[in-house]
Order: C-alpha cells, then sequence, then structure tokens
C-alpha cells in the first residue's frame, strides 16, 4: 500500500492511497477540520463515492478503522469459540432464588461456570455488573456466557429463569 501526501496550501493536507483491489482513495483535511472522502474506480477520472465529515465524525471512523471500538477474531478461533461458548439471554421471573441477591452472593460463577457479562433492567443496559453490589431484580434480562452445560445448571440453580 502506498499513501501519498500533499500540502494544499490555504486548504490543509490531501493524502491519497493506492488501493489493492485498484483505484484510489483521497483524504482532504481542512484547516477547519472537515473531512472530504473520495474514492476514485481504477481506470476512472471521476470520483465513483464522495463525503464529508466532521471532525468528530472522522474521529468516531478513525476509531472504527482501528480497531479500537471492536476486534476482529480469526475464522478458525470463532468456530472454535463457538463450538464451546454460549451467550444466551435470560429472564429472571418473579419467583426466582436470584431476586435480591447480588452475583457474588450467589457464587454464580463458582457454582455454575456461568459469567453475567450484563443485566438489561427498564430497557437500561448494565454493562460488566459489579458482583458485589447489583442486586438481581424480578423481570431482569441476565446476558450470560458460558458452555451449554454450564448454562443449564445455572438455569436449574435460578429457578424461575427463561430464555
Amino acid at each position: 500500500m502506498r499513501i501519498k501526501e500533499t500540502e494544499l496550501p490555504g486548504v490543509g493536507k490531501k493524502y491519497t492511497i493506492e488501493l489493492e483491489e485498484g483505484g484510489e482513495l483521497t483524504l482532504i483535511i481542512h484547516n477547519t477540520g472537515r473531512r472530504e472522502l473520495y474514492l476514485v474506480e481504477e481506470e476512472e477520472e471521476e470520483p465513483s463515492c464522495v463525503f464529508s465529515l466532521t471532525e468528530e465524525e472522522a474521529r468516531e471512523l478513525g476509531f472504527l478503522l482501528a480497531g479500537t471500538t471492536f476486534q476482529t477474531v480469526s475464522t478458525e478461533k470463532m468456530e472454535l469459540l463457538m463450538k464451546e461458548i454460549v451467550m444466551e439471554w435470560v429472564k429472571v421471573g418473579e419467583n426466582s432464588s436470584f431476586i435480591g441477591k447480588t452475583i457474588a452472593e450467589l457464587e454464580i460463577r463458582r457454582k455454575t461456570g456461568v459469567s453475567i457479562i450484563a443485566i438489561i433492567r427498564d430497557g437500561e443496559m448494565i454493562p460488566s455488573p459489579d458482583p458485589y453490589k447489583e442486586k438481581i431484580e424480578a423481570g431482569d434480562t441476565l446476558i450470560v456466557v458460558g458452555t451449554r452445560e454450564q448454562l443449564l445448571k445455572f438455569l436449574d440453580m435460578c429457578g424461575d429463569c427463561s430464555t
């Protein structure tokens, strides 16, 4: 991959990236912070796609492109994970033995091997709930991760819970 940088006096900078599949992607960063992206297909003179981004939009897109918010997993690793690990949404019923207790108090991971990675309560997500502070309530949806065997143990322990 080749990147060419060009000063644009009074405007900003221009970066041109030669794409592996052919064609070029050109980014113009204006002194004002605005960004313009141009996609020029192979053997074409005019861009086939043009769009503008604010500085904030460009920063967020940059985070996504750099993989800071999502890391890819190789196909081989994903196949192995999918064979072994299950993620399930479990609704806590009115008569569950979990109600009013914390994750730590219930010793869920030790007893079942399952991890509660989030709780959905009243339409709000509680990611990575504090196992010592967050008490489980009737109507909560617990997002759990474990093997199929562990999940069955968890559902049995919960009592009035459903997937």
